[in-house]
C-alpha cells in the first residue's frame, strides 16, 4: 500500500511539475494514442472497446477545448479544429471508419508536433537539456 502511494505520489508531482506547453502535448500524445488504439480494436473486431478509446479521444480533445482563452485569435482558430476533431470522432466511432480514424490521427499528431515546435521555441534553455 504504501508502495502504491509513493507511486502516486510521485505521478502527481511530475504532473504538476509540467509546464502548461507540456500538458497540452501530454493530452495529444494521449489522444493518438487512444486513436491507435482504437483503430487497431477495430480491426480485430472488438468493437466495444474501440468505442471506448475512440470516446476518450474525443474526452481528451473535448478537454483542449475547454482550455482555450478566447480572447486570442489562435483559440478561436483551435476551437474550430478541435470541434471539428471531436466531431469527426464521434462520426468514425459511429460507423467504425478506420480511413476517417486515420485522417483524424494524421491531424491529431500534427496538432502534437506544431505544440512540441511551439514549446521548444518558447522554452529554449528546456529544449537543449538545461
Amino acid at each position: 500500500m504504501q508502495n502504491a502511494n509513493a507511486y502516486q505520489e510521485s505521478k502527481r508531482y511530475a504532473i504538476e511539475s509540467l509546464s502548461k506547453g507540456d500538458v497540452v502535448i501530454k493530452l495529444f500524445e494521449e489522444a493518438e494514442k487512444q486513436v491507435k488504439m482504437g483503430i487497431i480494436l477495430i480491426q480485430k473486431d472488438s468493437f466495444a472497446k474501440a468505442y471506448n478509446c475512440i470516446a476518450k479521444a474525443q474526452k481528451v480533445i473535448n478537454s483542449l477545448n475547454l482550455s482555450l482563452d478566447m480572447q486570442y485569435p489562435i483559440s478561436i482558430e483551435l476551437n474550430e479544429m478541435y470541434s471539428f476533431i471531436f466531431n469527426k470522432l464521434g462520426e468514425a466511432n459511429a460507423s467504425r471508419d478506420i480511413q476517417l480514424m486515420q485522417s483524424l490521427l494524421g491531424l491529431i499528431v500534427d496538432l502534437k508536433d506544431s505544440f512540441k515546435e511551439a514549446e521548444k521555441i518558447s522554452n529554449p534553455v528546456k529544449s537543449r537539456g538545461l
